[in-house]
């Protein structure tokens, strides 16, 4: 049976004497970015989500079954998802809405678009994590650690098919 011990005195970091000099970080934790910065991050990331769901939306004509049609349809959706998203974000910000272009990148054959989806979506959760470690608005931070998540499941995804899909 388990029992209790007391911790002695030297068993807590903040009593021990070798983390005298720890230091606990501030927020936000990658710096703090100017209003200004942030909202130019939101308008790079309302072009990217239009962007990736362009690609996306290319992508899907060339799947060749239906489990990369599930998956690409899925980040499919949640591309334009995140777009309306960062666009009422932006907007309620300053008041106008963003304006974007949304070209897509060029593949020369399905599986050389899957990796690029793949590096894309990694791209996206980089910039993503700096942007919201870079703001202590709330509104922001939750907004893009949301887009986030789902960018590393899209990244997941990507990674599965590219990896499920044979070379030729």
């Amino acid at each position: 049976m388990f029992k209790y011990q007391e911790p002695d005195k030297f068993s807590f970091c903040f009593e021990n004497k070798f983390c005298n000099n720890v230091q606990i970080p501030s927020l936000p934790l990658k710096g703090p970015k100017s209003f200004n910065q942030i909202l130019c991050l939101i308008k790079k990331a309302v072009e990217e989500e239009a962007k990736a769901a362009e690609f996306y939306r290319r992508l899907l004509k060339d799947a060749p079954n239906k489990l990369h049609c599930e998956f690409i349809q899925a980040a499919y959706e949640d591309e334009l998802r995140h777009l309306q998203i960062l666009c009422k974000l932006y907007t309620y910000y300053t008041d106008c809405e963003p304006k974007y272009c949304a070209e897509a990148p060029c593949y020369p054959c399905y599986r050389d678009g899957l990796l690029k989806a793949l590096i894309e979506e990694l791209k996206a959760v980089e910039l993503y994590r700096d942007i919201q470690l870079s703001t202590m608005d709330q509104v922001i931070r939750d907004t893009f650690f949301m887009i986030m998540v789902d960018e590393q499941s899209h990244a997941t995804m990507f990674s599965t098919l590219y990896n499920s899909f044979p070379c030729k």
